[in-house]
């Protein structure tokens, strides 16, 4: 079990019922995309790291890693939306590329901190769900819900599966780096490359042992998986209407004040 799926495990907010969790998350992440508003970005970000953090019981610094991870993909993201060619030196600031500038314009900038923002926010609710909510949890709402189950079963396969190629990896590693594979910049990019051609033929060949192991225990096609379904306490039910309502007086405020 990887370090990430320890925290869902060891959650505060294990014992609450995962529709809640959900329906907090999800429609937090609804509002802050619709809205589109700076403040209620970085509100939404401090509401979620804070529940992540002091409620969820993860560390600061685990979690600062964890939005580390997209950290520089939303960077450059948004730096490609907000910079654009231009025949003209113009703007905020411009580069020259052969016979033209690439140029950074005021509404350019606004328009890349605005998605910036945007996105983060919407990773921290995701993180939140994460967090806090395990995968049994998560596959007990999805049937709640009528969800398909074969779109159950590849869900919990994908994520066994991402563990066992992490895995994989993790131990191909380790034999590179004691046998000094990264000792130079020339070793590290050979150990790069033999670990991705690798990783996939060893993931595959286990792979196919668990599906050897499973049909010799009689597998049909169909998977059994523990759910674990925690029904939604009235207290609950009042958290999630206040909150909806703050929630919407916040976008009501936000596109009244403009910001």
């Amino acid at each position: 079990m990887v370090t990430i799926d320890q925290h869902a495990y060891r959650s505060r907010l294990r014992g609450i019922s995962p529709a809640a969790k959900a329906v907090f998350a999800i429609g937090s992440l609804l509002v802050c995309v619709s809205a589109s508003s700076n403040t209620l970005s970085v509100a939404i970000f401090c509401i979620m790291a804070y529940f992540s953090i002091c409620k969820s019981g993860v560390s600061a610094k685990t979690y600062l890693l964890l939005c580390g991870i997209p950290f520089w993909f939303v960077i450059i993201g948004s730096l490609t939306v907000g910079v654009h060619l231009s025949q003209t030196s113009e703007g905020l600031l411009s580069l020259p590329v052969f016979d033209r500038y690439l140029v950074l314009t005021q509404s350019g900038a606004a328009q890349a901190v605005n998605l910036f923002l945007k996105s983060m926010a919407s990773v921290s609710c995701l993180y939140f769900l994460y967090v806090s909510t395990t995968i049994n949890q998560l596959l007990g709402l999805l049937e709640r819900l009528r969800c398909p189950k074969l779109f159950i079963e590849l869900m919990m396969l994908i994520y066994r599966f991402i563990f066992v190629l992490l895995g994989v990896a993790e131990q191909i590693a380790v034999a590179q780096k004691s046998r000094l594979g990264n000792i130079s910049y020339a070793a590290s990019l050979r150990s790069i490359g033999i670990l991705g051609s690798s990783v996939f033929i060893k993931a595959f060949k286990r792979s196919s042992d668990i599906l050897n192991a499973m049909e010799s225990r009689g597998y049909d096609g169909s998977l059994d998986y523990t759910a674990e379904l925690v029904p939604m306490a009235a207290r609950e039910k009042w958290w999630l209407t206040g909150g909806a309502v703050i929630l919407t007086a916040a976008v009501l405020l936000c596109r009244w004040a403009g910001v």
